[in-house]
């Protein structure tokens, strides 16, 4: 089953690209040629939205978790536990409220006033960090 392979290319019309191996007649058409091009480009396109979710997901943990320096065997200082624990639970409000304080008290069923107590307390500021944050 030979094929004349110049011939057979000089017959095709212009939007079609024929693959070199003689023994094989498939014909790829210039929309599919578009199509992978659009499906490599919307794969990029996810591949670089997904490592920004990611990163996204790592300063929340940051921001309402950060890293303690007690040991895993150590005792524990319930005092600190329960600071670190208030901390993050008012940045995840503040979070939650894109930095609205007031909102963010209700939300925790506390005042204003004891809210922004404890946020000055701890030198948690409500500032343009907890706003990229829906």
């Amino acid at each position: 089953m030979s094929h004349d392979l110049n011939a057979f290319q000089t017959n095709q019309p212009k939007s079609q690209v024929t693959t070199r191996n003689p023994r094989s007649q498939y014909t790829l058409e210039e929309s599919e040629v578009a199509d992978l091009f659009l499906a490599e480009t919307r794969i990029e396109a996810l591949r670089s939205l997904a490592l920004v979710f990611l990163r996204e997901i790592e300063a929340i943990k940051k921001i309402l978790n950060p890293k303690r320096s007690r040991k895993a065997d150590g005792p524990i200082d319930l005092e600190k536990e329960m600071v670190a624990i208030e901390i993050g639970i008012i940045k995840w409000a503040l979070i939650k409220t894109g930095g609205n304080q007031a909102a963010a008290a209700k939300l925790l069923s506390i005042n204003a006033t004891t809210l922004h107590g404890k946020m000055k307390r701890h030198g948690i500021r409500a500032d343009d960090r907890f706003l990229a944050v829906d």
